[in-house]
């Protein structure tokens, strides 16, 4: 998308993350995934684990492989761009089901969290929308360089990577105080665990990643403004798979072994709407056994 090595080697880098996190967790995804009625999160989590393969592979394509017309860069540009937006906007609604579930699912707030969703995610598509518009891919015409690069004409781009930064500050703030308020009451296990502890660090990834995107527009030439754009929206790939395999593989750990979490389960929903498969894996087994010693 851009003419810069370090943004060929941001992607191309990042496109290998994916593939080896892909490969150490096709076991979860073919064991609490496959093999059920698909369900609307799970249409949301297959599009959000899967796009990553086909929208930065397009745009990955396009920087080194000499050749593409100027239209069809324009093309590939712009559908990289809104693949990129629409891929993080449906990681963000699992991650907001998820945020939502914890507080058992109120309807309170789950207008509120429904608004709040919209009116950030319309300022990003609107912003996202203008910025494509001043901005141009075209075929580089030396050869030995990257096949397109884009002409930027403005920045509104860090307008998009803001809002994003006040939408995961909102639902971590959720997550933190609602994590305060369960181990105040000292309660934890490995399923609590996996639901606040590792939830709000992700956010705090995810933050930090929409921040340097941010200080990437507005401090650097604009030969950089997307610099990271493919190492987040892989990292926010990643992430929000995670959490949605993680979760069910403790949910069903629960419902194994800890008689304590059943009682939680059902609101977890629809995180943990995996059939009961029987099954602790291995790594779950020594932490039991360990807790037990």
């Amino acid at each position: 998308m851009l003419l810069t090595q370090a943004d060929i080697a941001t992607t191309y880098h990042i496109e290998v993350v994916k593939v080896y996190d892909y490969v150490l967790t096709l076991n979860l995804e073919i064991e609490y995934t496959w093999g059920r009625t698909l369900s609307l999160l799970d249409c949301l989590f297959f599009f959000t684990r899967y796009a990553p393969f086909v929208d930065v592979g397009i745009s990955l394509y396009s920087q080194l492989f000499p050749g593409l017309g100027t239209s069809t860069c324009e093309r590939v540009y712009r559908f990289s761009a809104w693949s990129f937006t629409i891929g993080i906007a449906m990681g963000e609604i699992i991650l907001t089901i998820r945020t939502w579930s914890l507080y058992d699912r109120s309807r309170v707030l789950g207008m509120l969290l429904a608004a709040f969703f919209l009116i950030c995610w319309t300022v990003i598509f609107t912003s996202m929308g203008l910025f494509l518009e001043s901005t141009h891919a075209m075929r580089f015409p030396v050869p030995e360089k990257a096949a397109c690069f884009a002409d930027v004409g403005n920045v509104l781009l860090y307008v998009c990577w803001c809002v994003l930064l006040v939408y995961d500050a909102g639902i971590m703030i959720l997550m933190v105080v609602q994590a305060i308020s369960v181990y105040s009451a000292k309660r934890s296990s490995p399923l609590l665990d996996a639901l606040y502890i590792d939830g709000v660090a992700y956010y705090v990834f995810l933050f930090f990643f929409s921040l340097a995107n941010v200080v990437t527009i507005l401090t650097l030439s604009t030969d950089f403004v997307n610099l990271f754009s493919s190492f987040t929206r892989v990292l926010h790939s990643i992430l929000t798979c995670r959490v949605v395999l993680h979760v069910r593989e403790q949910a069903n750990y629960a419902r194994c072994i800890d008689s304590d979490d059943v009682s939680k389960i059902g609101r977890l929903s629809p995180f943990s709407t995996v059939p009961f498969s029987g099954h602790v894996p291995q790594t779950l087994r020594q932490r039991r056994s360990t807790v037990v010693d």
